[in-house]
């Protein structure tokens, strides 16, 4: 007996919207349920089971997160592929629905529709089991040159050796040129813009699993950066968030560099990460500047119990105290890294972490209590 086409369920206020999409499902094979209100949504997709549900946010008579929160609450749709299609570019509406659980998250376009289309046999063969997603601990700063790649690369090195039954990966998002590579001594050719220039992989967890290279005396996995501005210029940057989430999938914990940037990059990984360390300097010019992103982060829906920052004293001993600090920033400062001389600096020149390198060394004590404290803040943000 021939098999039914699939059945996909499009929710969406909108007629015109409704019937166009409509049409070109049922052009591409499928058959098309609709439904123009939140509530009828749920009882077709509850009485009808559809395989797929494509749902524009844009509903008046419930909120989207609720649709996606009740349809993954009940065992009847709770691994049905949950596609959001919007008018509205709002990374922090995307980025909250992804967290409920849909599994895409895309801005009507003339390609939108194309991409939809394309990705539909992916979602309907692929595995719908519940993955337990890997912990997002993002390092961000508002000033260049005050340590944040090496305190990002020596905590998760500390992570990883500590932990030698998880698997930790760094991935570099520093532009336009990457940091992480030189500071381990990784000269390879997987990094950043091959990968996102390169199609999509059918199983990307699995890709990056396998072909992420480990650096050895790091114990960790690294997503190198962009080796040269040029190449840069050539990112895909609407692969970012899916490679993100495809190496959360992948490892237990993902550190990612993002540097000195807040841009359309990093924002929705700010927003995706379960704990942002923000990293600061004993300096006016560093502790006046982050007080700035600060207060922006939280005007962005940051929850400030997810910044964790960090002054870091290894770079330079002269400067505003810890106390000084906290004043002018209005937030408790979690933790502050001793000042260690020329040893830092020549640890990095050698490729060396530097618990590795001066094992009996104050911050190497440091840095393995902060990479635990990290790591349990993390968790702990992440089960909420």
């Amino acid at each position: 007996m021939e098999q039914p086409p699939p059945s996909i369920l499009v929710i969406d206020p909108d007629a015109a919207s409704r019937n166009y999409l409509s049409a070109m499902l049922a052009k591409s094979g499928y058959q098309v349920l609709v439904a123009p209100s939140g509530r009828e949504g749920l009882i077709s997709a509850w009485r009808d089971l559809p395989q797929v549900v494509v749902l524009d946010p844009v509903i008046t008579d419930m909120k989207s997160l609720d649709i996606v929160t009740r349809l993954r609450a009940d065992r009847r749709t709770a691994k049905v592929p949950v596609v959001v299609l919007t008018s509205y570019d709002d990374p922090l509406l995307c980025s909250a629905l992804l967290s409920a659980g849909c599994n895409e998250c895309m801005v009507k376009s003339s390609q939108a529709l194309a991409k939809l289309i394309e990705l539909l046999p992916h979602l309907l063969s692929m595995d719908l089991t519940p993955k337990k997603m890997g912990v997002l601990i993002a390092f961000l700063s508002a000033k260049g040159g005050i340590g944040t790649s090496s305190l990002c690369a020596n905590l998760a090195m500390c992570l990883g050796i500590k932990k030698l039954e998880t698997r930790v990966a760094v991935m570099d998002l520093v532009l336009p040129i990457g940091s992480i590579a030189n500071l381990v001594g990784y000269n390879d050719q997987v990094n950043l813009i091959a990968v996102a220039g390169h199609d999509s992989p059918a199983k990307p967890a699995l890709y990056f699993k396998e072909n992420l290279p480990r650096i050895t005396n790091w114990y960790l996995h690294l997503l190198a950066g962009s080796p040269d501005p040029e190449s840069a210029n050539q990112i895909s940057f609407d692969r970012i968030e899916d490679i993100v989430i495809a190496m959360q999938e992948s490892y237990d914990y993902v550190f990612v560099d993002l540097g000195r940037s807040l841009s359309r990059i990093s924002l929705p990984v700010i927003h995706r990460a379960n704990l942002i360390a923000l990293i600061l300097s004993t300096d006016l010019a560093s502790v006046a500047l982050t007080r700035t992103v600060y207060a922006y982060l939280k005007n962005q829906g940051v929850d400030p119990l997810r910044i964790y920052p960090i002054l870091n004293r290894a770079v330079g001993l002269e400067g505003m105290t810890k106390a000084e600090a906290e004043q002018m920033l209005g937030v408790q400062i979690r933790v502050t890294m001793p000042y260690m001389g020329g040893s830092f600096t020549l640890a990095n020149n050698r490729h060396e972490p530097v618990s590795i390198k001066f094992p009996d060394d104050t911050l190497t004590l440091a840095l393995n209590q902060v990479a635990n404290e990290l790591a349990e803040s993390a968790q702990h943000l992440q089960a909420r």
